[in-house]
């Protein structure tokens, strides 16, 4: 049975008008819906397969799973990642450039109306102003176990000295180097290096142990890029330091148990600036400096009431920035340190470090080409560097040149900035090893 229903012409148009608005909106959402879906796809998969295993960790999913079984081999799962990952770090626009990878860093305040006394104690309202720098690591990676004892420092400076304090718990104090210059990386020991320039070539190095005994001195070069038996170092630099050691417990004491020593030092600017391009000795507001901290631990044991390293035995290399070996003079993993003014300013920003990377990344890319390979190579695509030094992101694609000189071959690179209204930024060719 049919019905019919009756309305008048007012109302019937009024039904026909909703009813066009309802079919507009309903295929007008669904184009905003198929475009949406098409510009934004990419980016919907990059967030899902965020939430996937990476290739690495497939890889070791497949063929390694048996290493877990291992302390080592878990280790070694986990360092083969975090290689990876560091290596295929992607940069999406121009603002990661000056985070990419960022090492550890420190902002070091000047004292304004402060005052240090160098006592070891770090116990003045200049100390207690400016926050720890973080505990150190395994020298090689964070993946390793944290080293059994804590160290940390804090910084400051006036317009004439740099100042380092450091804490470092201890049970047993062993020295046994009193004499200027002596080897105590051998015993147990503190270590600063830095370079104040920023061109990694006469950097200084200075040691310290708990008996106040101190190293010091300069390296043309690291001894990573050393020829043959050619002299790098300086060993009659001093830092004109003014410098004290405290301790909580008794040195050279087998039986009881020690619990920290500290350590003071005030370093001239003026003698930090030898051998070096620096023209103005102190820093001005917001220079970074490239900076590493490191601790040597001896294994000891209690031999007719004196102290000796076990026999066999390793040292712990202990550092600041892991720098993915036990070698402290590998520039480019060194950390950063900030001279700022002002207490209240904490933000942190090197504006030039994504030069710094670049020229980093290129250069061992380069060593790698040329342990394998007994040569250099100008062909970018040859050489195993993270792919963000191609994509234009940080910087303009590196432009490789082997030249001679003076009867021998080596490489430059030089990287043009994008912060830098595309100044070139250039490390000095006699940086690398040359070959014949």
């Amino acid at each position: 049975m049919a019905g019919y229903i009756i309305v008048d012409v007012k109302t019937k148009k009024t039904v026909a008008i909703c009813a066009a608005i309802g079919v507009g909106v309903f295929v007008i959402g669904i184009l905003i819906g198929f475009f949406s879906g098409k510009g934004h796809g990419s980016n919907s998969a990059a967030i899902s397969q965020s939430d996937q295993p990476t290739a690495a960790e497939e890889l070791l999913a497949e063929c390694t799973w048996s290493l877990a079984e291992s302390s080592s081999g878990l280790r070694f799962v986990e360092r083969y990642i975090e290689r990876h990952s560091e290596k295929n770090i992607c940069v999406e626009n121009s603002e990661q450039c000056m985070d990419l990878a960022l090492p550890r860093h420190y902002i070091a305040y000047h004292l304004n109306t402060a005052d240090i006394t160098i006592d070891g104690k770090l116990d003045e309202k200049a100390w207690d102003e400016v926050e720890w720098s973080e505990n150190f690591v395994d020298m090689r990676s964070v993946v390793y176990p944290d080293p059994y004892y804590t160290t940390k420092f804090k910084m400051r400076w006036d317009n004439d000295r740099l100042y380092v304090g450091a804490v470092l718990q201890e049970r047993d104090f062993w020295a046994t180097n009193t004499k200027h210059d002596s080897n105590i990386w051998q015993e147990n020991g503190f270590e600063m290096l830095v370079d104040v320039d920023g061109t990694m070539f006469n950097y200084k190095q200075m040691q310290i142990n708990v008996l106040g005994t101190m190293m010091d001195q300069v390296l043309f070069k690291s001894p990573y890029d050393q020829i043959g038996n050619e002299s790098i170092r300086e060993k009659e630099w001093h830092p004109d330091a003014r410098k004290e050691v405290y301790v909580d417990g008794t040195v050279n004491k087998p039986g009881d148990i020690d619990k920290y020593w500290s350590v003071e030092m005030a370093l001239s600017f003026d003698n930090l600036k030898d051998h070096s391009e620096r023209v103005q000795p102190n820093p001005i507001d917001d220079e970074v400096c490239f900076v590493q901290f490191g601790r040597s631990e001896q294994h000891l044991e209690n031999v007719n009431g004196e102290y000796r390293k076990k026999k066999n035995s390793t040292t712990d290399w202990w550092a600041w920035q892991p720098c993915d070996a036990i070698n402290l003079h590998l520039q480019d993993r060194w950390g950063l340190v900030q001279f700022k003014r002002t207490l209240a300013d904490n933000e942190f920003k090197f504006t030039k470090w994504h030069i710094y990377k670049s020229l980093f990344d290129m250069m061992n890319g380069m060593k790698k080409y040329k342990a394998l390979h007994g040569r250099y190579v100008n062909t970018i695509e040859e050489l195993d560097i993270p792919p963000y030094l191609l994509s234009r992101n940080c910087v303009d694609i590196p432009e490789i040149r082997i030249e001679d000189r003076n009867g021998t071959k080596g490489f430059d690179i030089t990287v043009k900035s994008m912060f830098l209204s595309h100044k070139p930024a250039h490390i000095r060719e006699d940086r690398y090893v040359y070959f014949k």
